[in-house]
């Protein structure tokens, strides 16, 4: 176990920053710092519908540590849920199959998935859902088994948390009902257990309607989902499209070579095992179905949330091969280099050159490939640390008021005190009065604004044609 612990850290704190920051992961950040400076923006994420426990844990680590970067004061939150995620598929898995060796391969898959290991190293709140979530399906199987009530409490608990950092954490608690054929005696005892998690959870959760911008959570998640009346005058609407691009961005991430032994690890000796394979394969299917009927706005992030329980079976089908080759230990090695090539390749890509690295097209595009991409922004502030050695103060001007720009150069104000942001949307048709540099990045083409800037730098948004562009305001002659 130490020598996956050591991968683990190795895999996700090298070239930490090789992918620049993103849009939403300077919100964030922008909520964090808030935090981390004054305790009455507690709940300011409510503001924009998000649960808050990530930025919590972030400003947390802002305030214990306030010379850190900002940037990797939260992918290192990311990074250590992931870590308890790690140590949840190993215990989840031991718990459902009773075998180490699945148990250690589904670690060391966790470790090396592009899935998770992209995700672990991005400053988001999807990675501390899914280390909840799969600590809640292990420990709900230890609750199915034992009825315990210590272990329904700390079931609530976590799924309480879960709910706290995002909403589908409702699945998880959905998801625990059909445990219950697990249970060998006392099912009237486990739904009892049950409802004690249920209310545990929610008396968790409850705690943000302390706030009154709690109900903008529910206002956020009808934005994205398919309203009932919706959804029964054309239920199928949504379900092919989404269905397509949702099966293609997780081939993509878990990879052609890990489909075969997920094949395997499901049909395999099915009689055997046929409760776990049931429920492991059945939530996926379940939430992924879900996604593909209602979800208006779909991302790959989306499935993340039960990608784990997909890495379990991968390493049943993985546990197999081996025992079928198990005297041939070339083989074996053989068999294991095909299976992680193309993850390890991935993940090489994404710490080295991650513009190019082979991963869902739609994140590729998002997170590295297009406007939203903060390519340049660190050369920027860098440039602007120097320039604030010489001047008492700068005033810049940035095209957009929520999201990179301005908050990608206010969460570095203490590196360059001198530089005062002013932030337009949508880009003023002339250019503004008293500015000293003008910041454009959501813009193929640059306005003329009669010829009054200059070209600074220019910095491509990964291999787009966008470009992220610092002007130097001309002064009058």
């Amino acid at each position: 176990m130490a020598a996956l612990v050591l991968l683990y850290f190795a895999s996700r704190l090298i070239n930490l920053g090789a992918v620049p920051i993103f849009t939403d992961e300077a919100i964030y950040l922008h909520w964090s710092q808030a935090i981390a400076s004054d305790l009455k923006f507690l709940y300011l994420p409510l503001s924009d519908g998000k649960p808050p426990l990530f930025m919590w844990a972030t400003a947390g680590v802002m305030a214990g540590f306030p010379n850190i970067d900002p940037l990797y004061a939260g992918r290192l939150v990311s990074v250590f849920s992931g870590f308890v995620a790690m140590l949840g598929i190993f215990f989840t898995s031991f718990q459902f199959f009773k075998s180490k060796r699945i148990s250690y391969l589904s670690s060391l898959l966790y470790i090396v998935t592009p899935f998770t290991f992209f995700y672990d190293r991005f400053g988001l709140s999807d990675s501390m859902l899914t280390m909840l979530a799969i600590w809640a399906l292990g420990l709900g199987v230890v609750l199915a088994k034992t009825l315990s009530l210590r272990v329904a409490v700390i079931l609530g608990v976590v799924i309480g948390l879960e709910w706290l950092t995002k909403t589908p954490a409702l699945f998880s608690l959905v998801f625990l009902i059909p445990l219950v054929i697990f249970v060998k005696n006392g099912r009237g005892r486990v739904f009892a257990l049950l409802i004690v998690t249920f209310v545990i959870s929610r008396l968790i959760y409850s705690l943000l309607f302390l706030f009154p911008q709690a109900y903008v959570i529910s206002l956020k998640s009808q934005e994205f989902l398919v309203g009932v009346a919706e959804f029964l005058r054309n239920p199928f609407s949504l379900l092919f499209g989404n269905a397509k691009s949702l099966i293609n961005w997780e081939v993509s991430y878990l990879t052609l070579p890990l489909i075969a032994p997920l094949v395997l690890g499901i049909a395999a000796k099915f009689r055997d095992f046929w409760k776990e394979k049931l429920i492991l394969a059945g939530y996926f299917a379940a939430y992924f179905i879900f996604l593909a009927l209602f979800n208006k706005v779909i991302y790959p992030r989306y499935l993340l949330l039960f990608t784990p329980g997909l890495l379990i079976l991968v390493a049943v089908g993985m546990d197999k091969i081996i025992q079928r080759f198990e005297k041939k230990l070339i083989v074996v090695l053989l068999l294991l280099s095909v299976v992680l090539f193309l993850p390890l390749y991935t993940d090489y890509q994404l710490t080295t050159n991650p513009a190019y690295a082979p991963i869902a097209d739609n994140d590729s595009e998002q997170y590295l490939n297009s406007w939203p991409a903060g390519w340049g922004v660190r050369e920027i502030n860098n440039f602007f640390r120097q320039q604030c050695k010489d001047n008492n103060k700068i005033n810049i001007g940035t095209e957009g008021t929520f999201g990179l720009m301005p908050y990608s150069l206010e969460l570095y104000q203490k590196d360059h005190p001198c530089l005062v942001v002013y932030s337009y949307w949508p880009p003023p048709g002339t250019l503004p009065e008293g500015l000293d540099y003008y910041l454009i990045y959501q813009r193929e083409k640059t306005p003329d604004y009669d010829g009054k800037m200059e070209l600074v730098s220019s910095y491509q948004q990964g291999k787009s044609q966008h470009f992220l562009k610092l002007y130097r305001i001309v002064p009058k002659s």
